[in-house]
């Protein structure tokens, strides 16, 4: 694996991002986190500063008050400095929480992993029904994200995935009803005992969502509209003209145009023309082809779920839902 994906473990079908040891059966909570190169924990240290006295010689070391550096045990690995009052929730703390979901036969532990050196844990569960959208499957998954960095909460939000071409579909597509989080306070066990009610707040996203996702497969989507739609999915104004926009995001757009036709599951009779079909081009193009900044393995991914990706993906649900 490289620097940017440390270890990850997949069991089922090949990730849409190919990355990952394969598992020949579904994982527990235990194995999924060795599995997943996660049996790790983080700590806080105190943070030190020296002085220099006029000949040269280093004075007396002084604490910094306030703040800690936030950083991996057993390589000494530093995230981040953060303040004191902030509180780790450890991988086998965030597994707990996760098992403690989606436990007893509820879902089956798919895939899980860290990113940007262990600054970023996920695991993602598989829920065992679907949703069938124009003779289509849409599997349900649950998605666990912690950062050790300090830049973001423990969090749990649903991505439903088209079966046919595996695309993720969305990561966050109404906040009020698709995330569950949990600061990095010691305040933090107070929601943490609130996890039982995560599956009912994802069965009711779901049921919205499908209801969107029907909405956008019965709506046709007007070829003069294309332009307009990618214009809003790259955060232009919808009114710009194609030579105004930045050339290599011409490129995307042109590449999107070409998923339309040639796209994965794109040959399903009942979708040609439809809003959701242009949705699921931008999906597969933001998963399969897009280019992040970063060239370490696993950006991609990273971007696509946690990133700028995933915001393309936002945009363009947010448009073809509104016009």
């Amino acid at each position: 694996m490289s620097a940017n994906v440390e270890n990850m473990f997949y069991y089922g079908e090949t990730p849409w991002h190919g990355l990952g040891i394969e598992l020949d059966h579904p994982a527990t909570a235990k194995e999924a986190l060795i599995a997943g190169g996660l049996d790790w924990e983080v700590e806080l240290t105190s943070i030190y500063m020296s002085d220099y006295i006029d000949d040269g010689r280093m004075c007396d070391m002084q604490e910094i008050p306030v703040y800690q550096a936030l950083r991996r045990k057993h390589d000494r690995r530093v995230y981040n400095i953060v303040k004191d009052r902030y509180n780790p929730i450890q991988n086998k703390q965030a597994f707990d929480l996760f098992d403690g979901v989606v436990g007893e036969g509820q879902a089956i532990y798919h895939t899980a992993g860290s990113l940007k050196d262990g600054a970023t844990i996920f695991i993602l569960a598989k829920l065992n029904d679907s949703i069938g959208i124009k003779g289509e499957q849409i599997d349900k998954y649950v998605c666990l994200a912690n950062s050790h960095d300090g830049t973001s909460a423990l969090q749990m939000f649903w991505t439903p995935i088209r079966v046919v071409c595996v695309n993720t579909l969305a990561m966050a597509l109404s906040r009020a009803t698709n995330k569950f989080y949990t600061k990095h306070t010691k305040r933090y066990q107070d929601r943490m005992d609130r996890a039982k009610e995560i599956l009912g707040f994802a069965n009711k996203f779901y049921d919205d969502w499908k209801k969107k996702a029907q909405f956008l497969a019965e709506h046709q989507l007007p070829p003069a509209d294309m332009p307009l739609l990618l214009n809003a999915a790259f955060g232009y104004d919808v009114g710009l003209k194609m030579e105004e926009v930045y050339k290599p995001v011409q490129e995307e757009m042109v590449k999107i145009n070409q998923l339309m036709v040639s796209g994965r599951g794109m040959d399903n009779p009942a979708i040609q023309g439809t809003k959701w079909q242009a949705y699921n081009a931008v999906a597969e193009y933001v998963d399969y082809y897009r280019i992040p900044k970063s060239k370490k393995e696993g950006a991609r991914l990273d971007a696509a779920w946690f990133g700028s990706g995933a915001q393309i993906k936002q945009r363009t649900w947010n448009y073809l839902l509104r016009n």
